[in-house]
């Protein structure tokens, strides 16, 4: 995992999170596992039935299009 600090290497492992993250740029991509790592922390509000972990641009662009409903929801805004 080229580029990623040790701390936050460890702080991904320590999730538990359902793909592992080998390349980050692109697997976190598709915004499917930033929604999972939401999920962690505030479960009453990310829905992981709402994410699809794909490769298509538009269900990429769904996945976020959803995360910054979320961000906005939990006032943390993405602009």
């Amino acid at each position: 995992m080229a580029g990623l600090p040790r701390e936050i290497l460890k702080w991904l492992q320590s999730l538990d999170l359902s793909y592992s993250v080998k390349n980050p740029k692109r697997d976190f991509a598709s915004g499917f596992l930033f929604a999972e790592i939401l999920s962690k922390y505030k479960p009453e509000v990310v829905k992981m039935h709402a994410f699809d972990n794909a490769s298509e641009l538009n269900r990429k662009e769904s996945n976020w299009e959803h995360l910054s409903r979320l961000f906005e929801k939990l006032n943390r805004p993405t602009s």
